[in-house]
Order: C-alpha cells, then structure tokens, then sequence
C-alpha cells in the first residue's frame, strides 16, 4: 500500500491533516509527518533531515506520496531527496495537489490499494468537487472514455440518498471503498441533477456527483464482482452510511 508523508511548516496542521485522513481511509493506511522546526516542532519551518529521516521509515515497495503546504517545503523536500539512495528515491512521488484536499483524496485512493501514479492522480483532482460546487455554471463530471455498455451480467440499482447532508467526505469515503479494489466497473447517475454517468474510482469521483438528500443514484455495476459490490453498496444505503 502507497505511503504518505505530510511537509509542513505547522506540525499542528500537518497533524491535523494526518488525523482527518485516518479518520477517512483506515487506520491501515502508513503515514508520517514531518513539520515545524525547534523544540517539540512548535517553531514554524521545516527540517530536511527531518523528512529524509521520515522519507527512510515509510520507504515500502508500492512508494510513497508526499504532500507539502508552502513554497519552501518543496525546497526542504527536494533537498531530503538527495539524502537518500538511488532506489529509495525513486519510490518517492512529490504531489503538487492541494495539502488537506488532496491528503483526503490520495489517503482514500491508497486504502483501496491504487498505485502511486494514481494515487497522486487522485491527489490533483483534490480541489475538483469543490470547484465545480462553487462554479455559477458548473461542467459535467468527467465521465469515463470507453463508458460501460449495457449487459446481460450488468446489475442496476436506483437508491435515494437519505444522509441528511448527503454523500459528504465521509459517506462518500465508504462509497469509493465499497468499489475500490474489486473486479468490476461501476458508473453511477445522479437522476436528480443530470450529472454522470461517472466511473466512480475514488472518492472524487463520488464528490463530483453532487450527491444531496433526496437525490436519486442509478448505480450500474459490470464484472465478475458485481454481485458483491451492489451488496455492499446496498448495506450502506440500508444503513444510512452509519449515520
């Protein structure tokens, strides 16, 4: 599983940002921070030696990411790069993603067992839903190059949303999870609003549908594991998403 290190200047919100994304993606998920400067890294700055030492302990044949906040970080980070040998540094990944957003995205992306490349993809589509949220006139969703055909083997659901504020972060982590990792391709239609068919693989891709109370989902799932993705996802609509 993809490794993720956090390079702040503030170890509070670098370690915030740890926090909300264990929360999200499993305490499973192998992250670090490395952040602040001075004593108990309160100062704000950050530590090449630091990183390098952090880079070391996460080090993992599926890679890692790194997430860093302000210009400098990048400088620090880069430089904790050259401290390493030659194959560890080239199982590093710097993300240009936004730091908390992008955190989010690349923590649930990872849980699910993506490699690194998509992993930072995910990263940079972090700013993506809120974006199209606070657009006046919004595009439709990315919707995948080859959609899925209709198929014997297709299973379909319609379900209404019922979380009182929709498929927020947190629904729409245990969504992506129910579909990441498993043979199938699900495409999910937001009836109410129009937007998608969205090849839903990972928790932007959820975001993105815009999903609120009372909207309604028509889910469309193709493969060998179909069957257990509709079930799974049929627990969580049952259940409220554990709200």
């Amino acid at each position: 599983m993809v490794a993720i290190l956090f390079v702040s200047h503030s170890f509070k919100l670098a370690q915030g940002t740890l926090e909300l994304v264990k929360q999200m993606a499993g305490p499973e998920l192998s992250m670090r921070v490395a952040a602040g400067i001075g004593e108990d890294n309160l100062e704000i700055g950050t530590n090449a030696v630091e990183i390098s030492e952090a880079l070391i302990a996460l080090d993992n044949p599926e890679g890692t990411l790194v997430l860093m906040d302000l210009g400098s970080a990048l400088l620090s980070t880069q430089m904790a790069l050259e401290m390493l040998d030659e194959k560890q540094r080239a199982r590093v990944k710097l993300s240009a993603a936004p730091f908390v957003e992008g955190a989010l995205a690349a923590g649930v992306k990872a849980a699910m067992g993506a490699p690194l490349a998509e992993v930072d993809q995910e990263a940079m589509l972090g700013l993506k839903a809120k974006e199209e949220s606070l657009m006046s006139n919004p595009v439709s969703p990315v919707e995948e190059e080859n959609p899925v055909e209709q198929a014997p083997e297709t299973l379909e659901l319609v379900r209404t949303v019922t979380n009182a504020t929709g498929l927020h972060a947190r629904p729409a982590t245990l969504f992506a999870k129910a579909i990441g990792g498993k043979n199938a391709k699900t495409m999910v239609t937001n009836l109410s609003t129009g937007k998608g068919p969205v090849a839903i693989n990972g928790l932007i891709a959820v975001l993105l549908l815009g999903a609120k109370q009372g909207n309604e989902l028509k889910i469309s799932i193709t493969g060998p594991e179909a069957q257990k993705v509709a079930d799974e996802l049929e627990e969580l609509f049952q259940n409220n998403f554990g709200e």
